[in-house]
């Protein structure tokens, strides 16, 4: 669903209400997309997690 910044601002909690159940939000500015809302995939590894786990990786020689 599209929604412009302003709305987004007021119904900010009603839209986490709604991400929790599955929707997914993407924010406008001026009518362009600036950022996308959506749940957390179950089991999802955070940003910091992916780049810890990829330096920790070993090659094979």
């Amino acid at each position: 669903m599209n929604i412009n910044i302003a709305s987004a601002k007021s119904y900010f909690m009603e839209m986490m209400d709604e991400v929790e159940k599955g929707r997914e939000y993407f924010i406008l500015k001026q009518g362009k997309p600036i950022a996308r809302l959506l749940p957390v995939k179950e089991g999802a590894l955070s940003r910091a997690e992916v780049v810890e786990k990829l330096f920790s990786f070993q090659t094979l020689k």
